[in-house]
């Protein structure tokens, strides 16, 4: 979208190319954590994953850059939980 500014020049709203940018890499973050194990189990296919992962992210180096930071915050977000459940877990044992 363009608005016209002061100065008379136009400029363009770049929140939807952002949002776009987040969203695939969200979808990209999402496929490599589905793709992972697979990889690992079959390393054979980590050409074919990481074709798929790039043709994703169409070059957008930014795009997977969030994609990786996205799957790093997911992965702190899953041991923390993990923990505060073995945390839990262990007074249980304790009371019982």
């Amino acid at each position: 979208m363009q608005t016209d500014t002061q100065s008379g020049f136009k400029t363009v709203d770049v929140r939807p190319i952002e949002e776009d940018r987040r969203e695939r890499a969200r979808v990209v973050a999402s496929m490599a954590e589905y793709l992972a194990p697979d990889v690992e189990a079959h390393p054979e296919r980590a050409s074919e994953a990481m074709a798929s992962l790039a043709e994703w992210c169409d070059g957008d180096r930014e795009v997977i850059a969030k994609a990786r930071a996205d799957v790093l915050r997911d992965t702190a977000i899953v041991q923390e939980t993990t923990r505060e459940a073995a945390k839990l877990l262990r007074r249980v044992e304790s009371a019982s």
